[in-house]
């Protein structure tokens, strides 16, 4: 049975020339995608027991992502097609190196359903992980049962904000609805404008106490480039990023989360045990799991694997305390 289960969107980015505004593009070039299956991905590649929840169309990209996920060593046992709707798809343009503009059309990934989830295998796992995205289609209900799951179970339940407004009709709604999900995790990760957003404070050490307030055990605020600021309470502190020629930061936030999620799994004690030294290295992995990815184009292709991520802790500065 697999230690960490995720859940939600697997889709296909529809990339544009990159350097330009998407009107401006002249190609569009496809490539696999998807927050929650760029995790799943992610955190094959570093070694984890993965498995992944969602659904994709029965049509090519459908086959194209169930396929390729599972060649990648995740089970794909609850990935499914779902023939009343098309795989999901998402147009990026990259204008630059550090800015992406999103256009997406959802499809079958929004067609998950409570009765469907396997209840027993959520609560087994020792990480459940999730994000907003699905909490903007008619899989909300499905994504929240699952969070409950596994908190009712005393797992690690990460969440990641990762806010796309274009997905929602009204961002009241979508402030709403996150901090719904926020109180149901006990790890969260968000980037600075996402914790403006939700607690009308962008400094992360008085935000992320606000965030604390709402029962969460560990706040995670990405700075990018700079790295993350990490608060679980007893513990808080800066982690530098790691020097790094930038490419494409689509995918960066994604393997963040897969490398803190592993780190997580393989901790196996609860948040509130942990000091901090133990989250300064957790979160250094984590870092220089975003770092690499970001020197790639693309998403799930930019996942780095472990060797890669411990050659880069070894050698970059940004690991020491």
């Amino acid at each position: 049975m697999s230690k960490i289960i995720v859940l939600g969107e697997a889709l296909i980015d529809i990339f544009a020339d990159e350097g330009v505004p998407l009107r401006d593009a002249k190609t569009l070039h496809p490539s696999p995608g998807g927050a929650p299956a760029n995790v799943a991905v992610a955190l094959a590649r570093l070694g984890a027991e993965v498995s992944f929840i969602g659904k994709v169309g029965a049509d090519e990209y459908g086959a194209y992502l169930i396929e390729l996920l599972a060649n990648e060593g995740v089970d794909t046992l609850y990935f499914v097609a779902d023939p009343r709707e098309p795989t999901m798809l998402a147009v990026v343009a990259t204008p630059s190196p550090t800015e992406q503009h999103f256009a997406l059309y959802t499809g079958a990934s929004a067609l998950l359903r409570p009765e469907e989830l396997p209840q027993a295998v959520i609560a087994k796992a020792d990480v459940f992980v999730f994000g907003s995205v699905t909490l903007a289609s008619k899989s909300r209900d499905a994504a929240m049962k699952a969070g409950q799951w596994a908190r009712s179970a005393d797992k690690h339940v990460v969440f990641d904000v990762n806010l796309r407004p274009a997905l929602w009709p009204d961002l009241e709604v979508a402030r709403q609805t996150i901090e719904e999900c926020v109180t149901l995790a006990n790890i969260v990760k968000l980037n600075d404008t996402e914790l403006e957003f939700l607690t009308g404070i962008k400094d992360p050490v008085r935000g992320s106490e606000l965030i604390l307030q709402r029962g969460v055990q560990l706040c995670c605020v990405s700075l990018g480039a700079a790295g993350y600021f990490f608060n679980n309470g007893s513990a808080a502190g800066h982690v530098p990023g790691f020097s790094v020629t930038v490419r494409d930061t689509t995918g960066s936030g994604d393997a963040s989360v897969a490398g803190l999620a592993y780190q997580l799994s393989r901790l196996n004690r609860p948040i509130a045990k942990l000091g901090h030294a133990d989250l300064y290295s957790a979160i250094s992995f984590a870092n220089a799991c975003g770092a690499l990815a970001a020197t790639q184009l693309g998403a799930m292709s930019a996942s780095p694997h472990l060797a890669d991520v411990e050659r880069l802790l070894q050698t970059d500065r940004g690991f020491q305390n």
